[in-house]
């Protein structure tokens, strides 16, 4: 086994396990329990991991959640009709309704 990615949370761990799973590749969920030790362990130590069955997989497991992560939409967006900033993830202005860019 190898551990291919470190998550903030196990909520984030577990869309990185399945879009794994969803390409076939077999993968677990470690430290899934650990949040609770936060304070008696280190932090490193208490972060949910994401590992790999198969180690000939590691490599194309890293390249997919490495493409997962690049494809997030920006953090925001700046509108061109009223300069208000947006979310990454919207399609329009919150303030004026103007279509953003993508």
């Amino acid at each position: 086994m190898k551990r291919v990615h470190f998550a903030p949370t196990l909520l984030d761990a577990q869309l990185a396990a399945d879009a794994l799973s969803s390409l076939g590749i077999d993968s677990r969920i470690l430290n899934a329990n650990a949040a609770g030790a936060l304070g008696e362990l280190p932090f490193m130590q208490a972060q949910p991991e994401v590992w790999v069955d198969d180690d000939t997989q590691e490599t194309w497991a890293r390249e997919v959640l490495a493409g997962l992560l690049n494809a997030l939409p920006k953090a925001e967006k700046r509108c061109p009709q009223c300069g208000e900033s947006n979310p990454g993830n919207f399609l329009s202005c919150w303030q004026c309704g103007n279509a953003l860019p993508d």
